[in-house]
């Protein structure tokens, strides 16, 4: 295979998507389709290269979207629409957040989200994409944990190897308290899933301490606060928590404030483990080839940088060891581009 480009090698390499919404990840036309559908408020997405601002924008507008599912065949569309779309970008695997409350609370059966998702599902694999679902919690919501850990184990019963993990995402904020989470991500981590959670997004390190300390984090969705805590710094060194990086994201909801300003090329020269991930693709003017693309504009990334991050997305995931060693071997063997 020869490969032109440094874009078209982007596109070549087998990848996997770590960190990605389903609710986030519905481009605007299925999102007008689905809200026609339900006769529900269409949402609003920001005009191209303009952005939210800020996470509670961006809140809005994600909600809105949440509430156009309403039965098995809107979850089936979304699912579907990810999975076309990620294979057209080389992403062979996905770990997807999901948080059902978003759905259950407002109606929506259990057993018409898991109609959607497992047909979803089989149709993505005919498609070449492996999907997997980390059930979350919305933070300021801690009621919801338990009734999100029954439906994803429940979930897990009924299509079993679907379900990879719990996390919990929403809004953070410096007061939060993990230990109101500890007993049902205790419950998860004994019953099989790994500890997802997002933290250090915009709380800063108390946030992700919290979650690897009370919430057993085995990979930390963001984290890119890390960076003001050496000694938080040194421990993620350490231990190799890897971190699931979504630079566009983190400009979009003002984390920081411009894309060449991110920490992200910081955390590498720390030493620490990184993924990039797109988080919500449609409502950010992203996906995980252009976070890619962006990153060698504005970090003067080369194609053996680039290779490395597709690795270590494989590395990082929860995929099995037979599938990540065939998808490295993979990666290597993708030629470098013969121009830049």
């Amino acid at each position: 295979m020869r490969v032109g480009s440094l874009d078209a090698f982007i596109a070549a390499l087998p990848k996997a998507e770590l960190h990605l919404h389903l609710e986030g990840s519905v481009d605007e036309a299925l999102a007008r389709k689905l809200a026609i559908r339900r006769g529900t408020p269409l949402p609003r997405y920001p005009p191209p290269g303009e952005g939210f601002g800020n996470f509670g924008r961006f809140l809005g507008c994600y909600m809105a979207i949440c509430n156009c599912f309403e039965e098995p065949e809107d979850f089936h569309d979304a699912v579907v629409s990810l999975a076309e779309r990620l294979r057209a970008q080389g992403v062979r695997y996905a770990e997807v957040t999901f948080t059902t409350m978003s759905h259950e609370t407002r109606g929506v059966g259990r057993e018409r989200i898991a109609e959607g998702l497992v047909s979803g599902r089989a149709a993505a694999a005919k498609l070449g994409v492996t999907m997997r679902w980390v059930y979350d919690v919305v933070r300021s919501l801690p009621e919801q944990a338990e009734p999100t850990l029954r439906s994803a184990l429940a979930m897990a019963a009924l299509d079993p190897g679907s379900v990879v993990g719990f996390g919990v995402g929403g809004p953070e904020r410096e007061t939060d308290d993990p230990r109101v989470l500890a007993d049902v991500f205790t419950a998860a981590r004994q019953a099989g899933l790994h500890s997802l959670p997002h933290a250090g997004e915009q709380a800063g390190p108390k946030s992700i301490w919290g979650a690897l300390e009370v919430l057993g984090a085995e990979r930390l969705g963001h984290g890119v606060r890390c960076l003001e805590d050496p000694e938080l710094v040194r421990h993620l060194a350490a231990t190799g928590v890897p971190l699931e990086v979504c630079p566009t994201s983190n400009v979009h909801t003002g984390v920081v404030a411009t894309f060449a300003e991110h920490p992200l090329p910081a955390l590498l020269a720390a030493g620490l483990q990184v993924s990039i991930g797109s988080d919500d693709p449609p409502l950010f003017g992203t996906d995980l080839c252009r976070e890619y693309q962006r990153c060698v504009a504005g970090f003067g990334w080369d194609a053996e940088r680039v290779r490395g991050l597709a690795r270590t997305s494989i590395e990082h995931s929860f995929m099995e060891p037979t599938d990540k060693q065939a998808l490295l071997a993979e990666i290597a063997a993708v030629p470098s581009p013969s121009v830049r």
